[in-house]
C-alpha cells in the first residue's frame, strides 16, 4: 500500500556522510550507460522545437480556433441564369390572367345559352299547349255544330245532304281532313272522304264526346267525336271530324327555328362580350404584370451584381409595385449593408486567424517536442494541450551542463493570444536566463527569480503566471528545485509504491520585480516518476461540475507507473479526457514525466 510524504529525502550534505555518499569535492564520473549520453544532452541544449500539439491520438478536444478563415474576398464564377428555362414573372401573370377570363367567360357564355335555351324551351311548350288548346277547341266546336245541325236530316235519312255538308266544310276548313257521320247502328252514313264506302260499320264507336290522337293518310291528327241525338229508338249517331296538325307543327317548327336563332344570337352577343373582357383583362393584366415585374427585374439585377462582388449595389424605390416588393427591396438594401460589414469583419478575422497561426507556429518552435528524451537514467516526457489556437501554458528542457538537466512549467493566467505571447517570452526569457551565467551558477533559485523579473517587464503587472523550476542531477539523483504559485509536483516509487510531492512556497511571478523566492533540495531515488502539471488537469470537470482533483491524478499515476515516461504521459491526459467527456477543455492541460531508472549498483 502507498503512502504519501510532503517531500523526498532532502539531499545529503558535507556533514551528514554515508559509505554509499559520493565525495562533494569531486564528484565520480559518470557510470557508464547505455547509448551516448553526449549525443543526449547535446539534443537537449540543441532544443527538440518540433510542433508539441495534442493530435486525436489521446482524444483530447482541439480548438476549432486552430482552423484558419479566408476571408472570401473573390465572387467566384456565377450561375448561367441564362439556362434557366421558363415563362418570365410578366408572361405567367399574363397568361394565368387570360386563361382565368377566358374560363370566367365561357362558363358565363354556357350558363346564359343554357338559361335561354330553358327559356325559350319553357316558352314553346307554353305556344304548343295553347295551340293545341285552340285546335281542340275549335275541332270541338265544328263537330259539336255539325252534330246540331245534321240531326234533322239523319232522321230524314238524307244522307246526300249530309255527305254535302261534309264535303263543304273541308272545302271551307283546310285544316279538317275528313268528315264522318255514324248512325246509331254505328253505320257510316255520311263521309267527306269520296272514296269511303258509306254504309260501313263504324269499328264499335261508342256515341260518347271525346278527342284522340290519330293518323289520316299518313298525317297526324285529332280526331274529336261528338254524340249526335236524331231522335232514333235505337241510340245517337256520332259525328267523326279529323282536325290535321300540319299547321299546328309548322308553327312549332317556326317557334323552334325561332328559339335555337335567338340562342345562336344570344351565344355571338355574349362571346363577343367575353371577348371584348379577354382583350381588356389582357390589357389591363400585362400593364400591371410589367409594373410589378420591372421592379423585381431591377431587384434582380442589382441580386446578380452583389453575386458579382459588387457589394455597392442598391435597390431603388419601386412605386406602384406593392408593400412586398418595397419591402423586398429594402431588406435587400439592408442584407447588401449587413454583407459588406460582415465581409469586412471576416477578412479583419482572417487577418487575426493569420496573425494568431503566425504566434501559434513561434510558440510551438519554441516549446519541446513530443517524443520522449532519455539523459543517463532519466527519461523526459511532456506535452502542451491548449484550449484555444495559442495556449498560455509552456515548459521547457534544456541540458545545463554534462550532467545536469533543466526543466521549468509555467501557466500564464488566461489563455489566448496575450497569454501565448506572454508565455512565449517568458520561454524566451527562461532560455536567456540560462545562457548569461556559467552553467556553475546556474541554479533554482536564481532562474525562478530572472523568470519573474522578466515577466514582470513584459506583463507590466498585467499578467502573472505560476511556475515551477527544477535542476536535475541525472548520475545521482539530486534535485534542486523552485516554484511560485504552482501545484506541486507529484512523485511515485515503482519500488515501494509511495507517493510524495515536492512542495515549494513562492507568490505568483510576474506580480512585482521584487518578489522573492527560495529553492528546496531532494534526493530522487531509483524508480522514482516525478510529474509536473499545470491546473488544468487537476480542475477538469465532468458532467456534473466536479474536479478532477489530485486524488485522481494519483490513482492514474499509480495505475500506469509501469509505463514509460511518454506513454504515462499519455496515459494520464487519456485519464483528463475520459473524466471530462462531452465537455469543453476550460483551461490549457501541461503535463511533464520524470522517469529516474539508473542502474543498479554492482
Amino acid at each position: 500500500m502507498s503512502r504519501t510524504n510532503t517531500r523526498l529525502e532532502p539531499a545529503p550534505d558535507g556533514s551528514d556522510e554515508s559509505p554509499d555518499a559520493p565525495d562533494a569535492a569531486t564528484p565520480p564520473p559518470p557510470p557508464e550507460y547505455t547509448g551516448t549520453h553526449s549525443r543526449e544532452l547535446t539534443s537537449l541544449r540543441g532544443g527538440d522545437h518540433t510542433a508539441t500539439r495534442m493530435t486525436g491520438a489521446l482524444g483530447l478536444p482541439q480548438s476549432d480556433a486552430t482552423h484558419t478563415l479566408i476571408a472570401p474576398l473573390e465572387a467566384g464564377e456565377l450561375p448561367n441564369v441564362a439556362a434557366i428555362r421558363g415563362l418570365r414573372l410578366d408572361q405567367l401573370l399574363l397568361v394565368t390572367t387570360g386563361a382565368l377570363v377566358i374560363i370566367i367567360v365561357g362558363l358565363l357564355a354556357l350558363l346564359s345559352a343554357k338559361t335561354t335555351e330553358t327559356a325559350l324551351t319553357v316558352a314553346s311548350d307554353r305556344f304548343t299547349q295553347r295551340l293545341q288548346a285552340q285546335a281542340r277547341e275549335l275541332g270541338q266546336t265544328v263537330s259539336h255544330t255539325l252534330a246540331l245541325s245534321s240531326a234533322t236530316s239523319l232522321r230524314d235519312n238524307n244522307y246526300a245532304f249530309l255527305t254535302e255538308v261534309a264535303r263543304s266544310i273541308i272545302a271551307d276548313n283546310r285544316n279538317i281532313l275528313r268528315v264522318q257521320m255514324f248512325d246509331a247502328e254505328s253505320q257510316l252514313v255520311a263521309d267527306s272522304d269520296p272514296t269511303a264506302k258509306l254504309g260501313s260499320a263504324s269499328g264499335g264507336r261508342t256515341a260518347e264526346r271525346r278527342w284522340a290522337s290519330a293518323f289520316f293518310n299518313g298525317q297526324p291528327v285529332f280526331e274529336f267525336q261528338e254524340p249526335l241525338d236524331y231522335g232514333s229508338l235505337g241510340g245517337k249517331g256520332v259525328v267523326v271530324i279529323s282536325y290535321s296538325l300540319e299547321d299546328l307543327q309548322k308553327q312549332l317548327h317556326e317557334v323552334e327555328e325561332s328559339n335555337r336563332a335567338a340562342v345562336r344570337a344570344n351565344t355571338v352577343r355574349i362571346l363577343q362580350l367575353g371577348l371584348a373582357f379577354v382583350v381588356l383583362a389582357g390589357v389591363i393584366a400585362a400593364y400591371q404584370s410589367r409594373r410589378i415585374t420591372r421592379p423585381l427585374g431591377a431587384l434582380t439585377g442589382k441580386v446578380m451584381q452583389l453575386a458579382a462582388g459588387d457589394l455597392s449595389a442598391r435597390a431603388g424605390t419601386a412605386p406602384g409595385a406593392g408593400r412586398e416588393v418595397t419591402t423586398l427591396g429594402v431588406v435587400f438594401n439592408h442584407m447588401a449593408e449587413r454583407i459588406k460589414v460582415l465581409l469586412e469583419d471576416v477578412r479583419a478575422k482572417a487577418q487575426l486567424e493569420r496573425e494568431v497561426s503566425l504566434a501559434r507556429t513561434v510558440q510551438e518552435t519554441l516549446l519541446p517536442g513530443r517524443d520522449a528524451v532519455t539523459v543517463g537514467p532519466l527519461r523526459l516526457a511532456g506535452l502542451v494541450v491548449p484550449a484555444d489556437a495559442c495556449g498560455g501554458d509552456w515548459w521547457f528542457r534544456a541540458a545545463l551542463d554534462d550532467r545536469r538537466v533543466v526543466i521549468g512549467i509555467g501557466d500564464v493566467t488566461g489563455h489566448g493570444l496575450s497569454t501565448s505571447l506572454v508565455a512565449t517570452s517568458a520561454t524566451s526569457g527562461f532560455a536567456s536566463a540560462m545562457t548569461l551565467r556559467e552553467p556553475s551558477q546556474v541554479h533554482a533559485q536564481m532562474l525562478i527569480t530572472a523568470l519573474n523579473v522578466t515577466l514582470a517587464n513584459v506583463g507590466r503587472g498585467e499578467h502573472q503566471m505560476s511556475s515551477a523550476l527544477a535542476v536535475i542531477d541525472v548520475y545521482n539523483g539530486q534535485i534542486d528545485y523552485a516554484a511560485g504559485g504552482h501545484p506541486a509536483a507529484a512523485v511515485f516509487n515503482r519500488h515501494s509504491g509511495q507517493m510524495a510531492s515536492l512542495p515549494a512556497r513562492g507568490p505568483l511571478l510576474g506580480a512585482s520585480v521584487a518578489s522573492q523566492f527560495t529553492s528546496r533540495q531532494a534526493q530522487l531515488r531509483p524508480g522514482d516518476i516525478v510529474v509536473w502539471y499545470t491546473d488544468g488537469l487537476t480542475e477538469a470537470r465532468d458532467g456534473a461540475n466536479r474536479l478532477y482533483g489530485t486524488q485522481r491524478l494519483a490513482a492514474a499515476l499509480q495505475a500506469n507507473a509501469h509505463l514509460p515516461a511518454d506513454a504515462l504521459r499519455d496515459a494520464l491526459l487519456a485519464d483528463v479526457r475520459a473524466y471530462s467527456a462531452g465537455q469543453p477543455q476550460r483551461d490549457d492541460i501541461t503535463v511533464i514525466v520524470a522517469e529516474f531508472s539508473p542502474a543498479p549498483t554492482p
